[in-house]
Formats: structure tokens, sequence, C-alpha cells
């Protein structure tokens, strides 16, 4: 494997970063789909949407015997489908003005110290659910284990912009266009049930080991604590605080499509 080239398993990973490239978001290149010949009957929805695909975006769809498939594989749950791709295209602090200028009636997700793929996947699916219009990661993250948050976010990581830039600089950015810059934490913060999470918005959420660093919080106009029904004895992970904030966020604004 080429440096340059980024591995997804599985036809439900490599179906959603193509169509992160058929809208436009995540800026890839598919470099070619490795699809089971052992599979291809039982498969022949995800084989027929992959030929098309291959068709309209050039890209070489090989069939092949499984066992080449798993050897270019981290696990053996790939479903007898594995896509190589280019690594995504973020915008920088200018594209992520740009965007939050197009949206003030959305909200966006900034993340400091979240950078375990697999908890940064799930963080990825809950905001992306609620309406997230987009996430804001730090210079310092080192994409490659893209893959990995697609399949743990089912595929939302592909389907959201992402932005790299300095967190502060994002917090300023969008305070200037009218956002308030609300952080998850627990000291000197109004309960989440009090506050009323008003569009727009970024929501900024801390590891768990760390937290929010001083000189982010201090950029921040909102503080707002996570209350429970009982003492928990510790706090949220950072994933799920993240997925109760976002749900917040949402309702509190009407955007819940109730499916009756």
């Amino acid at each position: 494997m080429d440096s340059k080239e980024l591995i997804f398993e599985g036809f439900n990973a490599v179906k959603s970063a193509i169509c992160g490239i058929e809208s436009c978001v995540n800026g890839r290149s598919v470099i070619r789909v490795l699809f089971s010949k052992a599979r291809v009957s039982k498969k022949r929805y995800e084989y027929s949407w992959l030929n098309g695909r291959a068709v309209s975006l050039g890209f070489d769809l090989v069939i092949c015997d499984e066992s080449d498939v798993t050897a270019i594989c981290n696990t053996d749950t790939h479903g007898g489908v594995v896509g190589i791709f280019s690594h995504r295209d973020c915008g920088d602090l200018t594209a992520l003005i740009n965007d939050a200028a197009q949206h003030k009636d959305s909200w966006y997700l900034s993340l400091e110290g979240i950078e375990d793929p697999y908890n940064l996947g799930f963080t990825i699916r809950s905001a992306y659910a609620f309406g997230c219009a987009g996430v804001v990661l730090p210079n310092r993250y080192i994409f490659g284990a893209d893959g990995v948050v697609c399949r743990s976010s089912a595929g939302a990581s592909e389907r959201i912009p992402f932005y790299r830039c300095d967190l502060i600089d994002a917090a300023r950015a969008v305070r200037d266009l009218g956002f308030s810059v609300c952080a998850a934490c627990e000291k000197d913060a109004v309960s989440l049930c009090d506050h009323p999470l008003t569009l727009p918005l970024m929501l900024v959420v801390g590891g768990e080991k760390r937290g929010i660093s001083s000189s982010l919080l201090s950029e921040c106009t909102d503080k707002i604590r996570i209350d429970y029904a009982r003492y928990a004895g510790s706090s949220l992970s950072a994933v799920s605080a993240a997925a109760v904030l976002a749900y917040e966020i949402a309702e509190k604004n009407g955007k819940i499509v109730k499916n009756d």
C-alpha cells in the first residue's frame, strides 16, 4: 500500500466514501475497489451499485479471490469488499468561515483532544444524526485511520465536512459571525436544562483526560453542564456527552424529525 492510499473495509464504508465524493464533501478520489468473486452472486445489489459508480467515476472495480481482499484488510469483517481511496481534503479556517456564514440556522462541532478513531467516529455519528453542519479539528490532528472512523460512525464521517484549523481562531471567527460558542464543562456552567442552545452555535467538546484547554475555554461565550438523575461518581464519556448535547441542540431548535 502506498502511504497516500487509505483502506475502507466493507460495502457500507466504501459506499459512504463514494457518496462523500459525489456530494463534494470529502474531496477524495477512488483508486480502486476489490470485490470477492465468491460473493458476487449473493451480493448483487452491492456489486451493481459499485459497478455503476465505477463507470460514472472512472475507477477500477476488481473481481478477485477473497484472499486478495483479506490480505490488505485489518479485520476479517470486510464482507468481501474493500476500497482504496486517497486522503480526504479538509477545509481550512477560511472555508469554515465561508460555510458558517451560509449556515446561520445550524451548528458546528469543535473537538479538542478526541483523537482515538473509534471515539471520533462514535461522536461524529451522533453529531451528524442531529444536524451538525461540520466538524472542526485541530491542526495537529493526523489522518490515517479514516476507514476506522468511517465504520465506527456508520459512514457519517464521509458525509459531513471536516475543517482543520486552530480551534481558538475558529471560535473567534464564528463568534464574529454571530455564533455562540458553547463549551461542555462543569465549572461555572449553566445546566443544560436551562440553556436555550439557540442557533447558530459551535459546540466545543474536550477529551476525557484533559477536557477543554483554558485558552480555548476563555474564547467560549457559554459553558454548559449535563446534570444527572443520580450521583454517578464520574462524568459521562466525551462520546456520550456529545450525543446528549447534540440531541438537545436539535430538540430545542425544532430540528427533530418525528417518524410517527
